[in-house]
């Protein structure tokens, strides 16, 4: 919304009177008008003025729909596909590109999360309401946020605790008997000082089995979810800070209202529990050039205990992050970014199917980036990046990336990109929802890491 201060508009007219009487003209006089407000809204998605491809999905667009999480937001988008991988368990997977969500850097807040073994529920476990934006990226992305971006990145955006207040309620109840309730407030406790809390809660505890096969057709569930923000901003120094916990239930295969459809009915059980936490420092050394540098950390603990029939699924995984950047410009045309980053993977595995397996997994990867961005405005910008990273266990690698924008008019904007990416499977604990099926699953003991090349051009 766009105020406009008060405006005063004087008409004067001077007429001939040539053939008329000075009774028959009129004269307007200066007047005074009350202030008029002039209100302006922006699409819910749009496309952002930025050198690479994305997309920006506002709180308007999220909106549209009555009750959704982070899956069930892009079902108004066309830009990403949702659809279940599995009716049995409820995973969810995402298509950009073509190429399935695993080769989707997810981030939130700009940082890398929901990796490995939350990837199959991970669209679930963002309600809607905590959400402020959504920012899509497709093609090769910026190296600043590491080397993982394939086919793009989804980046979510929470409700700040600097934000302007709030404290809003949101009730939820469809005709399948799901609810869900979602709560959320910022307080200003002084001039620097502020804090968030977001809170969701949904169940779906009946059984449906509409084709009548004797399977439900959707697992019953039950989850909940409490974030904490904090919020501290001063003249040359602003942090952050958030913790989040969560505890989702799943129960699907043969299970009815009033009681077991067999003697040994076949029961699918997957509980999950993850908690979340991370802080941002940033400090501004000069803010005529917008140098600054900040210090990122995050970690994530995530326990998952499923059975599917008379098969066992456990898995422990824990994840440190750790990213120090520096930017500066040198001038309007001139943009530099560097930065640290340290990534560190613990999962330790075992599933029983016919017998006890047991797989731990540590890697560890210390990185180093640079990227220089030319702008000539809004007509041309060009931003190139080049990445260096070195794995414990699959030694050093090089990432490069270029983005260019070319905009010759307002109506044209040509954009082209090019660059490659990386990324360590967890075959089993990214597709462990695999095993409600019968069918055999034989793993490669000896997997590379996988990478590939993606570029670019598209006309808006």
């Amino acid at each position: 919304m766009k105020k406009v201060g008060s405006i005063i508009i004087m008409f004067s007219i001077a007429l001939s009177a040539f053939g008329q009487s000075k009774d028959d003209v009129d004269t307007l006089k200066m007047q005074h008008l009350n202030e008029v407000t002039v209100t302006a809204h922006q699409a819910g998605r749009v496309k952002t003025n930025g050198v690479g491809n994305m997309e920006l999905i506002s709180s308007k667009e999220l909106l549209r729909a009555a009750c959704c999480n982070l899956g069930e937001s892009f079902t108004t988008n066309p830009s990403v596909d949702v659809n279940y991988a599995d009716a049995a368990t409820g995973a969810q997977q995402i298509k950009l590109l073509g190429l399935s969500g695993i080769y989707v850097q997810m981030l939130t807040e700009n940082i890398p999360n929901y990796r490995g073994v939350a990837a199959p529920y991970a669209l679930g476990y963002i309600p809607g309401p905590w959400m402020q934006s959504i920012q899509v990226s497709k093609g090769a992305s910026s190296v600043k946020n590491g080397y993982e971006s394939i086919t793009g990145q989804i980046n979510v955006e929470f409700k700040k605790p600097q934000a302007t207040p709030f404290a809003d309620a949101n009730l939820y109840y469809n005709t399948k008997g799901k609810l869900e309730a979602n709560l959320g407030a910022n307080l200003k406790l002084s001039d620097r000082w502020s804090t968030a809390l977001l809170g969701h809660y949904e169940i779906l505890d009946k059984a449906h089995d509409d084709n009548g096969d004797g399977f439900v057709d959707m697992p019953k569930i039950k989850q909940g979810s409490l974030q904490s923000r904090w919020a501290w901003l001063g003249d040359k120094y602003i942090f952050q800070a958030s913790v989040k916990g969560l505890k989702e239930h799943r129960e699907g295969g043969q299970i009815s209202h009033h009681s077991p459809l067999t003697s040994h009915p076949y029961i699918i059980d997957i509980t999950n529990e993850r908690y979340e936490a991370f802080t941002k420092n940033a400090y501004f050394l000069n803010e005529e050039h917008a140098t600054n540098i900040a210090l990122i950390l995050s970690g994530s603990l995530h326990h998952e205990n499923a059975t599917y029939g008379t098969k066992l699924y456990k898995a422990d995984q824990r994840n440190g992050y750790a990213s120090l950047l520096f930017e500066t410009d040198f001038n309007e045309h001139h943009n530099l970014s560097t930065g640290l980053s340290l990534n560190h993977d613990f999962l330790r595995e075992k599933v029983i199917v016919k017998s006890e397996k047991l797989a731990t997994a540590v890697e560890n990867v210390l990185g180093a980036y640079a990227q220089y961005t030319y702008k000539m405005g809004e007509k041309l910008i060009v931003m190139g990046g080049l990445r260096w990273d070195h794995s414990n266990i699959y030694g050093s690698f090089v990432t490069p990336r270029m983005h260019l924008k070319y905009a010759p008019n307002d109506i044209v904007t040509l954009r082209g990109s090019i660059g490659k990416g990386y990324r360590t499977s967890h075959v089993l604990a990214e597709n462990n929802f695999l095993l409600a099926s019968g069918r055999q699953m034989v793993i490669d003991a000896d997997l590379d890491q996988e990478e590939a090349w993606n570029y670019g051009l598209s006309v808006k």
